[in-house]
């Protein structure tokens, strides 16, 4: 009796959630058009609290750019269809660009881009990864009321640590990308 409650607590301990959140969140606001996410916007967040900054440069491009070559601003703008054209700016030269088509790169539903989910599986295989299990993280764009950019990025996993510890859990970070000033983004 003894060994089966110590496993019943192992197992609620094991489980956990957490969510960041900027100061004041507003949530998403509803858009009901693609073309809503037209504009200049700041390619990273200025999370407050310590958290790492996310760059929408790194959710579009990932590993294309370094901390040294990171640009500046993030152009959107309507495409053909239902896509759009999303354009990396430094010092007002267009470095990247790219469409990314609904359907193939992204779903648009009630009123956010939801990015193709990742998924990983992990046999605790590479030197000190004592977890095997599953992974899936999804990632959200939007707008909030006051029209700023709105990430939300979630991880959730389940498996086992060191074999025998149940581990599950769900991590959720939002953080908010500003408009620009319409000139970070005029291009030469």
């Amino acid at each position: 009796m003894k060994q089966a409650l110590f496993l019943l607590l192992l197992l609620a301990l094991s489980g956990c959630s957490t969510t960041q959140a900027p100061e004041n969140d507003t949530g998403f606001a509803s858009v009901a058009k693609l073309e809503a996410f037209a504009g200049c916007y700041k390619n990273c967040s200025s999370p407050a609290g310590g958290s790492s900054p996310v760059c929408l440069t790194s959710i579009l491009w990932p590993g294309q750019f370094s901390a040294e070559t990171q640009p500046e601003a993030v152009a959107i703008r309507s495409g053909s269809g239902s896509s759009l054209i999303a354009s990396a700016i430094l010092d007002n030269t267009v470095i990247q660009e790219s469409r990314f088509e609904e359907g193939k790169h992204f779903h648009f539903r009630d009123g956010r881009i939801e990015l193709n989910r990742d998924f990983l599986a992990s046999g605790a295989r590479e030197p000190g990864n004592p977890f095997i299990g599953l992974a899936t993280s999804s990632t959200e764009l939007g707008l909030d009321s006051s029209g700023q950019g709105r990430i939300s990025q979630s991880t959730a996993f389940a498996g086992t640590g060191f074999l025998i510890v149940p581990i599950a859990g769900k991590t959720s970070t939002i953080q908010k990308i500003d408009r620009a000033p319409s000139d970070l983004c005029a291009i030469d």
